[in-house]
């Protein structure tokens, strides 16, 4: 049983040297759209967590949305031994969904190469199964 004990204990300080975490929080103007027509501009509320191990990445984020309840977004990242990038998941209320970039003053939706460019974008995540769409400034 101590040999058991030690093993986890050294498997503990291993994997935590590899990984972090770290939290957020705070209020922001959210966009809610269902099929790419705006429903609601609001003032929400965010609690929001985002880390990185060896061979995982993700970042998790519940909007708190008054008069339309709770969305929570999800976006992970696998990566193999030698780093490279080898699938996603993204999720809007744990359906499957898509990031997307939308231009702060027209709401219209921007490529990903504008997003990239440096330019301010709003970043959306679309539920590719109910279509209903958040995106936060």
């Amino acid at each position: 049983m101590r040999k058991i004990a030690l093993f986890i204990g050294a498997m503990s300080v291993a994997t935590a040297g590899f990984c972090g975490v770290g939290q957020f929080s705070g209020d922001t103007t959210c966009y809610v759209y269902k099929q790419d027509k705006l429903q609601k501009k609001l003032t929400c509320q965010y609690d929001g967590a985002e880390g990185a191990a060896m061979s995982y990445a993700f970042r998790q984020v519940d909007y708190n949305l008054p008069g339309f309840g709770k969305m929570a977004t999800s976006n992970s990242a696998d990566y193999d031994d030698n780093g490279n990038h080898t699938g996603w998941t993204t999720t809007v209320n744990d359906e499957p969904a898509i990031i997307r970039y939308r231009a702060p003053s027209s709401k219209k939706v921007v490529s990903q190469t504008y997003a990239e460019s440096g330019k301010e974008v709003l970043e959306c995540y679309l539920s590719t199964t109910s279509q209903w769409e958040i995106c936060a400034e």
